[in-house]
This record gives structure tokens, sequence and C-alpha cells, in this order.
């Protein structure tokens, strides 16, 4: 019986060893977090951008419309700029 559960523990630090090198660590745990966090709100910004350009395009938000129309006017003036300068 005691060879039994030698063995059986023996499998489960072998198992346990081969999750720690696939996984790569603490640190590496770590950075994947950081990583998919950002990814996150990144994926949810450019979501609710192109949400909000959709129902600006089908006129139901309006007033995003005037804001939309002074961003682009801000951008056109930007880009000129940088134009003039090179």
């Amino acid at each position: 019986m005691n060879e039994e559960i030698e063995k059986q523990v023996e499998e489960i630090s072998q198992n346990v060893e081969l999750i720690r090198i696939k996984t790569g660590g603490s640190w590496t745990a770590f950075f994947r977090g950081i990583l998919t966090g950002f990814g996150s709100v990144i994926g949810a910004f450019v979501a609710i951008l192109i949400i909000g350009w959709a129902l600006n395009v089908v006129g139901i938000i309006p007033a995003f419309k005037q804001q939309a129309e002074s961003w682009r006017q801000v951008f056109l003036q930007a880009s000129s700029r940088q134009v003039q300068t090179k």
C-alpha cells in the first residue's frame, strides 16, 4: 500500500513540474495577465468606437455627429500642420 502511495505522489510531482514548465512560472503568468487586461481594455474601446460610429451613420445619435465633425476638423488641421512643417 505504501509503494502505491509513493508512486502516486511521484506521478503528481511530475505532473506539477510539467505544468510549471509549460506555464513559465510566476513572472510569465503575471505578464500574461497584464497583457490580457490591456488587450481587453483596447478591445472594449474599439467595440464602443465601432458601435458609436454605426449608430452615428444610422442617425440614432445626432449629437455625436456634431462631435465627430469637430474631431474631423481638428484632425484635418493637425494633419495640415504636419505637412507644412515637413
